[in-house]
C-alpha cells in the first residue's frame, strides 16, 4: 500500500532543528575580542569613571552573567541563558568616559542562535536597566 500522506521525517525536522538551535545556542558565550554592538544598541549615562562603571557591572547577577572582561578596554560581554521563548542572548558593553567626568555605556545585542522580534527588544532593555540599576546611586534607608 502507498500512503498519500506525508513522509514521516517531516514531523521530526522542526524538532531536530530546535535541537540543533539548543546545542548551538548552549555552546556560544561571548569573547570580547569578537564584540560588536551590531545594529541595535542602547546607551546608558552615569556620573561614574570607566573604571568604577566596569567594577560595577562586573558584579552583575539575575539573568545576566560575565562572559568575557577587558579592564584596559573597558568592555565586557554578557549573556543570558536559554529559555522557553529564546535561545539566549550576548550582549557587548563598551564603557567610555565622556569629556567633564562621567560614562557613557553602550550595550548591543545578539541572539546566541536566531532571533527576531519584540523578545529581543525585551531582553535588550532588561538588560540595559539592570545596568542602569547596578550604577545608581545607593539610596539612603529610612529607620
Amino acid at each position: 500500500m502507498h500512503s498519500s500522506g506525508p513522509p514521516i521525517w517531516i514531523f521530526f525536522l522542526p524538532l531536530v532543528l530546535v535541537l540543533v538551535g539548543y546545542l548551538i545556542a548552549a555552546a556560544r558565550t561571548g569573547k570580547v575580542a569578537t564584540a560588536r554592538l551590531g545594529g541595535r544598541v542602547l546607551r546608558v549615562t552615569t556620573a561614574a569613571d570607566p573604571k568604577t562603571a566596569f567594577d560595577r557591572i562586573s558584579t552583575i547577577g539575575g539573568k545576566f552573567k560575565v562572559d568575557d572582561r577587558d579592564g584596559q578596554m573597558h568592555t565586557l560581554v554578557l549573556s543570558s541563558s536559554i529559555t522557553f521563548g529564546t535561545w539566549g542572548f550576548l550582549y557587548p558593553v563598551f564603557i567610555r568616559a565622556e569629556q567633564g567626568g562621567g560614562s557613557t555605556i553602550e550595550i548591543g545585542i545578539s541572539s546566541k542562535f536566531i532571533q527576531v522580534g519584540p523578545l529581543v527588544t525585551k531582553w535588550h532593555k532588561q538588560c540595559a536597566q539592570a545596568i542602569e540599576e547596578l550604577l545608581a546611586p545607593p539610596t539612603a534607608r529610612v529607620a
